[in-house]
């Protein structure tokens, strides 16, 4: 698992910052990372010592960071989709960038425009900034109007009339619509190493191991394991902090 192998993989780092604060102790996360679903989300709790100091508002920044002896990356980007105990006590909840687009409508008539034309002004209208579009080349249509739609709601506008099923997602705040990240070194997981638990859950396979920060759904990573063998790609990703303090990354994938 390259720089991994080479680190102290028993005491992950865990960093999270949102509105004013930054917190390292006291808080335990989940983040549920999709590629059929329209956006990540996640849950962070906090313990009961916070209580009733912390001040935070509804749609501040958060980034939740992961890593090893004090080297962290980003693994999510989003905002707050309440204020603290707003979904629970001690409890918050957040969401990707794709909640701006919720929360963002459009009523324009673009003219002489291509798929990438608008979706430009519908992000821009929303906020973001990192953009990765397919360089595709699609007819230009003549006109196309938009009437009091959200962004999110203008993607499945714009596919339908064009024909095509590019899907449309975030990671790390990056938007990303019919392409995906570049992607490094295939990530290798094998039996007796770095595979904590294997097994099938439903149509696909189930694989916990230790946090790994660079992990993301889409990618393709290599399993060594007695009841599977091979390269597969990536549906589902979840980052948890388990009952014993300690991150844990799940990685959901298709395979026979």
């Amino acid at each position: 698992m390259g720089d991994i192998d080479r680190q102290e993989l028993f005491y992950p780092d865990l960093q999270v910052r949102t509105g004013n604060y930054v917190f390292t102790e006291g808080i335990s996360v989940e983040i549920y990372s999709d590629r059929n679903k329209p956006c990540d989300w996640g849950k962070i709790k906090f313990t009961a010592e916070y209580q009733p100091e912390i001040t935070l508002a509804k749609l501040s920044d958060i980034t939740v960071s992961l890593g090893y002896n004090g080297i962290m990356q980003d693994v999510f980007v989003g905002v707050l989709t309440n204020t603290y105990n707003g979904c629970g006590r001690d409890e918050m909840l957040f969401k990707d960038f794709m909640y701006k687009l919720e929360q963002t409508n459009i009523s324009a008539c673009f003219k002489n425009c291509t798929p990438q034309d608008i979706i430009r002004e519908g992000l821009a209208a929303a906020g973001i900034d990192k953009i990765h579009l397919s360089d595709s080349t699609y007819p230009v249509k003549k006109i196309f109007p938009v009437y009091n739609k959200n962004v999110e709601d203008l993607l499945k506008q714009i596919n339908a009339a064009w024909g095509i099923g590019n899907k449309s997602y975030f990671v790390k705040g990056g938007f990303y619509w019919g392409t995906t990240p570049e992607q490094g070194d295939i990530l290798q997981f094998e039996y007796g190493s770095n595979i904590i638990s294997l097994g099938k859950d439903m149509d696909m396979w189930e694989l916990e191991t230790i946090s790994v920060p660079s992990m993301q759904h889409s990618q393709k990573i290599s399993v060594e394991h007695p009841k599977i063998t091979g390269e597969f790609e990536t549906e589902k990703v979840i980052f948890r902090t388990n009952a014993a303090g300690f991150i844990r990354t799940t990685i959901y994938f298709k395979g026979e």
